[in-house]
């Protein structure tokens, strides 16, 4: 794991190396990072939401659309902007896609990952992201909110939701950009059915 040092060194271009090992915008505070002694850097909640509607469908497969079923279904979410100064109230029991203010790139040689706050998270806020962040990834990262407490919660577009820390990586390549890379807003895919699932299905 990269500690203060190491992840301020990875943010700045090694002179006659090209492209840095990570890429963050806005950039953090390093002066903070580095007095602070941490191993991790915090990340800010954007201005994009993605929340689910309250429909009358029964159940939604985790698996995608059987044979013989429709591929396209209507969707499910709808989308928020919500300026800088105005809060997004999430009330207790619901859950909303959220996406970190901060764009990231993360060269073949690094990767990460993403853990909730725990000042927030003793308040019933609960940061289920996907935890992994692959090599190479760029983009702003889709965060999975949701109040396991009491009462509703207010959240606030730039304040601080969450921290990553960093691990470098072996024998690192060039890779290709994954599907999620270069997105700035929440994202919703629809799951799909492994090959070895639907072997078992057939059996």
């Amino acid at each position: 794991m990269l500690n203060a040092d190491e992840i301020i060194a990875a943010l700045k271009i090694p002179r006659g190396r090209g492209d840095p090992m990570l890429t963050v915008v806005p950039a953090p505070e390093l002066d903070s990072l580095a007095s602070r002694g941490g191993a991790s850097i915090d990340l800010r909640l954007g201005r994009w939401f993605r929340s689910f509607k309250q429909t009358a469908v029964e159940s939604f497969s985790l698996v995608g659309p059987f044979p013989g079923q429709p591929a396209t279904r209507p969707s499910r979410t709808r989308q928020h902007f919500v300026p800088f100064g105005t809060k997004f109230v999430l009330h207790p029991g619901r859950f909303v896609l959220g996406a970190t203010l901060e764009w990231l790139r993360l060269s073949s040689r690094l990767t990460g990952h993403v853990t909730g706050k725990s000042s927030l998270g003793r308040h019933g806020l609960i940061i289920e992201t996907a935890a992994g962040i692959h090599p190479g990834f760029s983009g702003c990262l889709t965060l999975e909110l949701a109040n396991v407490g009491e009462v509703p919660l207010e959240i606030y577009p730039g304040m601080q939701i969450c921290q990553i820390f960093f691990h470098r990586t072996k024998n690192a390549s060039a890779l290709a950009p994954g599907s999620l890379s270069g997105s700035r807003k929440p994202i919703l895919r629809d799951p799909v059915a492994d090959a070895i699932f639907r072997k078992l299905r057939a059996a």
